[in-house]
């Protein structure tokens, strides 16, 4: 008994530690060098790294002094560990300065949560010209690493106007299909020619990636090469990105753009590539497994016990491994017939993604706890797992092999509820109600206070009279004072849903139901609200951070079920609608 509270305490200390730990956020700012030649450029970063840099929009920069902003680029981290998501990002901007002499940067700021962070300015001294190129090398904070050390260093023929050399400069962006199925992966590769030395680092922004979940591919060890393009000869840096849709529909990713300048004399000058419009396929409902959960791409699954033998109604646990080739993010937990022999007590899993210059792959394992209710040899039947081939144009199940262990008969009687059978009807109790009584009660007290409810009813339909004619002055407030109401109408609604089994329409309803009362409470059209554009409206509302914190999780969940709404059951909707409630009565309260 005390060695089963141990493990299960063991284990929920262990998740509440990583939520405090991945809820804090870190910002800060910083250059790659405090002194810097007046023909040289300077790197500044700003970082923002925990819980709250998933949400962060640009940083607020105060204005820079002797300095000049010549290109820019954002780059950003995603690491899983027991199930947390961890999201570093960075914005780097490219300096030039302007003059010998002091330079300054003042303090950047961003809210998030509706708290403001705040990095510290730095100082910067500009010397003399060197009065030679600049040696190109990599930014730290660059996504690309030091991939452009090599790229840039290498001898190229240097820059002069006199020579008149054609098309010094090009870029390209590509993907190696415009047609693909939700949560398939599309490779966007970003190549950058160059034919001369250039004279400070360049500024690259890659598109945005909007309907689309995107991995950076980059590797610095990733060489430079030689290619032959319309007849000229370039030294060529490929930049990819794994891209997995997670919505059917028409995508467009907007133009790559490349700042960079020739010499000191010219001013910088961008190139743009051209938009990539993506048709995303929605997955074919012919076929579709019972368990498919929506993961695409192509998995095995392994399965095994921490332990051959343990006691009845001690824990034991159980390790399921699925691995493979996709979108491992989307993997979720296998499923195998446990019958009643086994009552489940938790599921915890970790993952573990990597990727090149080809794709995405890695594993994702669940560690599954159950309580074995009986004793003697026991068999668990394989766990399976389904998922959409791509390739073959057809859903695939796997099955783990069984998974055998010993059960010995339990030292002391097992607690009821560790039991195989349970008798429910001894947790029933009788309740008898004296109707008759209440009643003679309440109709003694009305008996006696009629006149004075009489009175009341005058009173009030006075007062709901001039109530109303106030608001219908004011559209403001009569909306603010309706949107509690509607939004109980929606969740009602969205409660109806469920018990219809209509689960997609359900994911859309409860996200517009509390969508649509934020737009009412806070006077804000709600229709087509990004994600992004609702943080940024609410950080200026005074919403507690309590509130901001579950209205993120909100929509994290209801963009996730969205991209796989396979996995969504009725007691998933169910909970999303309570915590859809809860949400309302807390920003209600304050």
């Amino acid at each position: 008994m005390v060695k089963r509270w141990f493990y299960i305490l063991f284990i929920i200390g262990a998740i509440l530690s990583s939520q405090a730990l991945a809820d804090e956020t870190n910002f800060s700012a910083s250059v790659d060098k405090k002194a810097v030649a007046l023909d040289d450029t300077v790197a500044y970063t700003v970082g923002i790294s925990g819980s709250g840099a998933n949400s962060a929009l640009q940083p607020n920069l105060s204005a820079f002094d002797n300095l000049q902003m010549i290109g820019s680029f954002q780059s950003s981290n995603i690491s899983i560990i027991n199930g947390q998501t961890s999201v570093q990002k960075s914005f780097t901007y490219t300096l030039r300065p302007k003059n010998v002499g002091p330079a300054s940067i003042g303090a950047a700021s961003i809210t998030i949560n509706g708290k403001t962070l705040q990095s510290d300015p730095i100082q910067i001294s500009v010397t003399k010209a060197e009065g030679k190129p600049q040696k190109l090398q990599a930014r730290q904070a660059n996504p690309f690493g030091n991939m452009f050390d090599g790229f840039f260093n290498d001898p190229l023929p240097k820059f002069n106007r006199s020579q008149n050399i054609e098309d010094p400069i090009k870029i390209t962006n590509t993907v190696n299909r415009t047609t693909a199925y939700v949560n398939q992966l599309v490779l966007m590769t970003f190549t950058f020619y160059r034919r001369v030395n250039l004279y400070s680092q360049p500024g690259l922004g890659l598109p945005k990636t909007t309907g689309f979940w995107s991995i950076n591919l980059s590797d610095s060890n990733d060489q430079p090469k030689q290619v032959t393009l319309d007849g000229k000869q370039y030294l060529a840096q490929e930049f990819k990105t794994a891209l997995f849709p997670t919505l059917p529909g028409t995508f467009t990713l907007d133009s790559a753009t490349l700042t960079y300048q020739l010499d000191p004399f010219t001013n910088p000058q961008t190139l743009k590539t051209k938009p990539i419009t993506i048709t995303i396929l929605p997955l074919p409902e012919s076929g579709k497994p019972a368990s498919f959960s929506g993961s695409v791409g192509s998995y095995q699954i392994t399965a095994g016990a921490k332990t051959r033998e343990v006691e009845q109604g001690q824990p034991i646990a159980l390790l399921v491994k699925v691995s493979g080739q996709g979108n491992i993010k989307t993997i979720s937990e296998p499923q195998a017939n446990l019958g009643q022999d086994f009552k489940k007590l938790l599921a915890t899993s970790t993952e573990q993604i990597s990727h090149n210059q080809f794709g995405v792959f890695g594993n994702k394992t669940f560690e599954i706890v159950l309580i074995p209710l009986i004793s003697g040899q026991e068999t668990i039947p394989g766990f399976r797992f389904s998922y959409f081939d791509p390739n073959k144009k057809e859903y695939r199940t796997i099955i783990s092999q069984p998974i055998e262990f010993t059960v010995t008969p339990a030292k002391h009687p097992l607690p009821k509820e560790y039991t195989a059978d349970i008798n429910q009807a001894d947790n029933l109790v009788k309740i008898t109600i004296p109707w008759r009584r209440i009643a003679k009660k309440i109709l003694t007290i009305l008996f006696s206070i009629y006149t004075l409810v009489i009175i009341f009813i005058g009173l009030w339909v006075w007062g709901v009279k001039t109530y109303r004619q106030k608001l219908l002055s004011d559209p403001i407030k009569l909306r603010t004072s309706r949107a509690k109401k509607v939004a109980a109408k929606r969740l009602k609604k969205s409660y109806r849903l469920i018990k219809e089994s209509k689960l997609k329409k359900f994911i859309g309803e409860i996200f517009a139901s509390v969508t649509s009362y934020l737009g009412d409470k806070y006077n804000f059209s709600s229709l087509g609200v990004t994600a992004d554009q609702l943080k940024e409206i609410l950080s200026h509302k005074g919403i507690s951070s309590q509130a901001q914190t579950k209205l993120d999780n909100f929509i994290s969940e209801c963009d996730l079920l969205r991209f796989t709404p396979a996995s969504l059951t009725a007691d998933k909707a169910r909970e999303l609608a309570n915590i859809a409630e809860e949400l309302i009565v807390l920003i209600e309260k304050g």
